[in-house]
């Protein structure tokens, strides 16, 4: 069966424009290689709930020794804006972005390790127990393809998302839960010029909330922000509305809920001050997970990035991946490292000597697992 080594896999990835909710065209494409060593290729209903013009890809191939645990593989295959008329180079080692784009190594430097393992897997023939490929969709505007995911098609014992930074051998074993705040103040639209008494602003209340609690980094284990500001009608205009969308991050529940209270008090304390009103509405984006260095999946990522001469290192995250999901949905999941750096930026680049390490980091860990 005709194959393609790694590098070249990922330069056909990174020709596809796939912005969050455009990832048809390159979910096919990653489908079709599946397919032709024998996974069982389905897409899930999560398009109707996230606006993708595709499900998540979930791709399945059955075990060849069922006494060996199943393991879920994943990555996600849209990346952040811009990469229409991407421009890939490859300069010795390093892959990067000559045009005006961001690279898209996040996360195609996770999906082409997987597709080249899995091809490398069958035509080897190595034991394996049931292998499963997930590639969502949708994962930088919130994971949102991974939320709403089909539980009932993910039928792994461990989950294995690569999209960590380097080192390899490094290994993500907790990030933190996500809640979004809408925050939107009511005052009172009144004449700038001829009667401001008369008006309440909106915008003066919340940036006085705003400057009552701290923001950024809370402690090691806590964050939030203060990302989008939209509100006022004109310069004349005494504002009536402003809305604001914040977030709060902790790996500590508590903490989290302590700042979602912080945020709140302080945007009903300052609004009635002036005499204005709030309503307030929380998201869980994504839950926590926290995975001790002696769970399953931990120990047989860290077995096999030792087998490799990769020095494991255990990290706890601040951000969060499709792994929050999957753990969420009772499947312990691991995120690894791959060669992706200075992602969702214009500088963006990745190395072919990492890809090569993640392909053989795959292999290792299926093999680990007898």
């Amino acid at each position: 069966m005709p194959t393609k080594d790694v590098l070249s896999t990922l330069l056909d990835l990174l020709s596809y424009n796939s912005p969050s909710r455009s990832e048809h065209d390159v979910s096919l494409y990653c489908a079709e290689r599946l397919r032709n060593i024998g996974f069982d290729v389905r897409w899930d209903g999560s398009n109707s709930a996230t606006g993708s013009n595709v499900g998540n890809l979930i791709a399945t191939l059955p075990a060849t020794d069922t006494s060996l645990p199943g393991l879920l593989f994943a990555a996600h295959l849209d990346t952040v804006e811009p990469t229409p008329g991407i421009n890939v180079v490859v300069d010795g080692d390093v892959i990067s972005a000559t045009s005006d784009t961001i690279l898209g190594g996040d996360d195609k430097c996770g999906a082409a390790p997987i597709i080249c393992a899995m091809e490398e897997i069958v035509t080897k023939n190595i034991p394996h127990g049931q292998l499963q490929v997930v590639f969502t969709t949708c994962e930088e505007i919130g994971l949102v393809g991974a939320a709403n995911i089909d539980q009932t098609m993910l039928t792994s014992q461990y989950g294995f998302v690569l999209d960590g930074g380097p080192p390899l051998g490094s290994i993500v074993t907790a990030a933190p839960a996500s809640e979004c705040l809408e925050i939107t103040v009511h005052g009172k639209a009144a004449h700038a010029g001829a009667e401001p008494e008369k008006g309440i602003n909106a915008i003066v209340a919340a940036a006085k909330a705003i400057a009552s609690f701290p923001v950024g980094r809370i402690d090691a284990e806590t964050t939030n922000n203060v990302g989008v500001i939209t509100g006022g009608q004109a310069r004349n205009v005494v504002p009536d509305t402003v809305t604001i969308i914040a977030e709060a991050r902790s790996r500590n529940q508590t903490k989290l809920e302590e700042q979602l209270s912080t945020i709140k008090t302080a945007f009903e304390v300052e609004a009635a001050k002036m005499g204005a009103t709030v309503t307030i509405r929380t998201t869980n984006s994504y839950p926590a997970y926290h995975l001790t260095n002696d769970f399953p999946v931990i120990s047989l990522a860290a077995q096999a990035a030792s087998t490799l001469g990769f020095p494991p290192q255990f990290r706890e995250s601040g951000g969060g991946t499709d792994a929050n999901h999957f753990n969420g949905f009772g499947i312990p999941t691991a995120v690894l490292a791959t060669g992706m750096q200075l992602i969702h930026t214009h500088d963006e680049f990745c190395t072919v000597s990492a890809l090569h390490g993640n392909v053989a980091w795959i292999i290792e860990i299926v093999k680990s697992a007898r």
